[in-house]
């Protein structure tokens, strides 16, 4: 099973505070919370990694990917290249 590393860095998204959350609520999902009249309701949203199956944060700014998904990551991460620098890896296999 092929899979893929991804390393990225957000470094040049400090002066650009929304775009980078926007990138972490699409890739790490989020949880947002309203009030009814008669309670506070809860919902979560599901990110990327949660949606793809195999896909795994192994690290702070890596992300495994397996090659099924990998077009919906570059997709997602081509969208927030202004703000990131990233590269891809192909894992051949694990040691």
């Amino acid at each position: 099973m092929v899979s893929y590393l991804y390393l990225y860095d957000c470094r040049h998204a400090r002066q650009s505070n929304a775009r980078r959350v926007a990138f972490t609520k699409e890739l790490y999902g989020y949880t947002y919370t309203w009030r009814t009249k008669s309670e506070i309701k809860e919902k979560r949203k599901l990110g990327l990694l949660d949606e793809c199956l195999g896909a795994e944060a192994v690290a702070d700014s890596a992300i495994i990917v397996p090659d099924e998904y990998r077009t919906l990551f570059d997709s997602l991460f081509s969208m927030y290249q202004d703000i990131l620098k990233f590269r891809v890896y192909e894992i051949i296999r694990e040691v």
